[in-house]
C-alpha cells in the first residue's frame, strides 16, 4: 500500500507514524497519488480536495475520545478539566473539524504525575502507533472501518 504522510516531518508524531508505516512494509509517499493518507499531527486545515485524493481517504489522529474534545489542545483541556481518561483516535477526514467517522480508538488513562507534554510522549504516542497498526492491518485486509461520531456527545475546545 502507498501511504502519504501529512504534516511536519520534524515532529515526534510524524516520525513515529512513518516508522510504523515502514515496519508494515508499506511505501511512504510525500506527494502524488496514494492509497491512503495519514496525518499524525495537524496544526492547520488541509484542503478538502487533498483529503479526498487518496484511494481510501485520509486518516487524522486526534488525542481525545472523539467526539468529546474536538479542537486544538485536547490534552491540555483534559488536564484542566481533571478528566480521568483521554484517547488515541484515528478518524476519517471530512470537511468538518474533527467530525469524521472513527476508524480506531483506544482509551488512555491520564497520568497526572506527568506534565501534559510528557504524558503525550510516554502514553499518547505509543497508543497512536498501536491504533495506527490496527488501522493499517484492517485496511490492508479490505476492512474499512467507519463508525459515525454521535453528535450529541460532542464538545469543542478552543486553542489554549
Amino acid at each position: 500500500m502507498i501511504v502519504k504522510i501529512l504534516g511536519n516531518i520534524d515532529t515526534p508524531a510524524y516520525k513515529a507514524a512513518e516508522d510504523c508505516v515502514r515496519k508494515k512494509r508499506h511505501c511512504v509517499w510525500r506527494s502524488g497519488a496514494s492509497d491512503l493518507a495519514i496525518a499524525p499531527l495537524l496544526t492547520e486545515k488541509v484542503p478538502s480536495e487533498a483529503l479526498k485524493e487518496p484511494l481510501y481517504g485520509t486518516l487524522i489522529f486526534h488525542p481525545s475520545p472523539l467526539p468529546w474534545g474536538r479542537g486544538a489542545s485536547s490534552i491540555k483541556w483534559a488536564y484542566k478539566r481533571n478528566e480521568p481518561i483521554t484517547a488515541a483516535t484515528w478518524f476519517w477526514a471530512n470537511d468538518g473539524y474533527d467530525t469524521g467517522d472513527i476508524c480506531e480508538q483506544e482509551i488512555v488513562r491520564i497520568d497526572y504525575s506527568l506534565r501534559p507534554r510528557d504524558f503525550y510522549a510516554y502514553d499518547i504516542l505509543p497508543a497512536m502507533i498501536r491504533t495506527l497498526n490496527r488501522c493499517l492491518d484492517n485496511i490492508q485486509m479490505g476492512y474499512i472501518r467507519r463508525i459515525p461520531q454521535v453528535e450529541r456527545y460532542s464538545s469543542y475546545d478552543k486553542r489554549t
